[in-house]
């Protein structure tokens, strides 16, 4: 594992470094979050990862000032690269534009990413479309996170996907997402139907009381695979204690 955090080298620099990656076949996690990496830096990151002797596994590009212009090189190396499994871009501008292009590169079969981590990437409803798409597909992907975007009617594209048998999403986050009390009934079904989903993250969420007992109906006639929850109350009523415990019961362990 390699951390090289806040760093500002140049783009030469920068050519350097990923010319060391080749050679070296050991290091499978690289962790380059908060470095001005910019779209430059990634477009030589991406020849890296498109050479057969790469052997990274993990990647984090968090906070490194990306852009939508760096999602075309991005997504073409997922495609090549067959042993990248995690890629973190958080708290970089994306765009529903960048969103559609990595998806895309999901999207082909030789694609193994698993995990993909968009929290604070300012997606918006177009971006949740691009994504229901790819997870409705024969996607490797299994864990996404999409904390702290505006998505908000977006979720429904989401919602619809989990519903998919062919689904593979094992575990979503949300958390810090705008959700209104309407798309409780949405998130209720999707959660009655999925066969994938294991863990789902609603932590800072303003769901409301009515919006909980929702949800927390729809765990109580759950014969899903969901054995997490996580849900910000900031008051709790008789109900929603009694179908707490009703949950539980119902939550298989795991």
């Amino acid at each position: 594992i390699v951390r090289l955090g806040s760093c500002s080298d140049t783009t030469w620099q920068w050519a350097d470094f990923s010319s060391a990656l080749k050679v070296n076949q050991s290091l499978k996690c690289l962790d380059l979050t908060a470095s001005e990496f910019l779209d430059a830096g990634v477009k030589l990151l991406c020849l890296t990862l498109r050479h057969p002797k790469c052997v990274l596994q993990k990647l984090s590009l968090e906070n490194c000032q990306l852009t939508e212009a760096c999602c075309k090189e991005l997504s073409s190396a997922l495609i090549v690269n067959q042993r990248l499994t995690h890629l973190c871009l958080a708290k970089n501008d994306l765009g529903d534009g960048g969103v559609k292009t990595l998806c895309e590169g999901l999207s082909y079969p030789e694609c193994q990413l698993q995990t993909l981590v968009l929290s604070h990437c300012n997606i918006n409803r177009h971006g949740c479309k691009y994504i229901s798409k790819l997870l409705q597909g024969d996607s490797s992907l299994t864990s996404l996170d999409l904390g702290f975007n505006p998505i908000a009617t977006g979720l429904c594209f989401l919602y619809e996907a989990l519903k998919k048998p062919n689904c593979n999403l094992k575990c979503l986050g949300l958390w810090g997402c705008p959700i209104t009390p309407f798309s409780c009934q949405h998130l209720a079904s999707a959660l009655v139907s999925s066969r994938s989903l294991e863990t789902l993250d609603l932590g800072q969420d303003a769901w409301g009381q009515s919006g909980i007992v929702v949800l927390l109906k729809a765990l109580k006639q759950n014969h899903g695979s969901l054995k997490m929850l996580r849900l910000k109350m900031d008051k709790s009523t008789v109900e929603i204690q009694r179908l707490l415990k009703d949950g539980r019961r119902t939550i298989p362990d795991s």
